[in-house]
């Protein structure tokens, strides 16, 4: 299997909302494809200062955003740039079942997000995005963890009518971790 096809999986699992179902079932597949040694690795990773820097930038990103009435929050990081991370407050926003993440290259605003070095080392030294099975292996569990460790986020926050997304730089599509429906009637 290609690494796009283990990414939309990834996506219809992160649709059931259980994180850590979700990160279990990356790890496992890690094992398999790049070994318990590297797998082991990125689990031993502690997010928690992550998180919270995450956290602190999300909620931010949102009071922003609904200062701004702006529809989307999307969460940008850069699996090429020592994983960094910035949210963009996006003035439109169109639901996955349009097919359309043009809204997302459009933004009013940022606020910086936090980096995650370990795993952009762990990234340039052994992770791929192709058809090296290993290398895929640390990818799709690095980025499982990742969207995994924002989503937590996002279930901490107050109500909200801002849609909030993420992806990796250039990916597409474009993930909801909180999709709303910004149509007023």
């Amino acid at each position: 299997m290609k690494i796009f096809e283990y990414l939309d999986l990834m996506r219809e699992h992160l649709k059931e909302q259980d994180w850590d179902e979700t990160e279990s079932k990356y790890r496992e597949l890690a094992v398999k494809m790049c070994g318990e040694k590297l797998a082991g690795r990125i689990a031993k990773v502690d997010l928690s200062e992550y998180q919270d820097a995450l956290c602190e930038s999300l909620s931010k990103a949102v009071e922003q955003a609904e200062n701004l009435t702006a529809k989307a929050v999307y969460f940008e990081y850069d699996i090429d740039n020592d994983w960094q991370g910035v949210f963009l407050i996006c003035p439109d926003y169109l639901p996955e079942s349009e097919e359309d993440d043009d809204w997302a290259c459009e933004w009013d605003d940022e606020v910086e997000g936090p980096s995650l070095t370990p795993f952009a080392k762990i990234y340039k030294k052994y992770g791929a995005y192709g058809d090296d099975e290993k290398g895929n292996g640390v990818t799709l569990f690095l980025i499982a963890r990742t969207v995994c460790t924002f989503a937590r986020c996002v279930d901490q926050l107050a109500s909200t009518q801002v849609a909030i997304c993420i992806g990796f730089h250039d990916q597409d599509p474009i993930w909801r971790i909180l999709d709303i429906d910004n149509d007023e009637e």
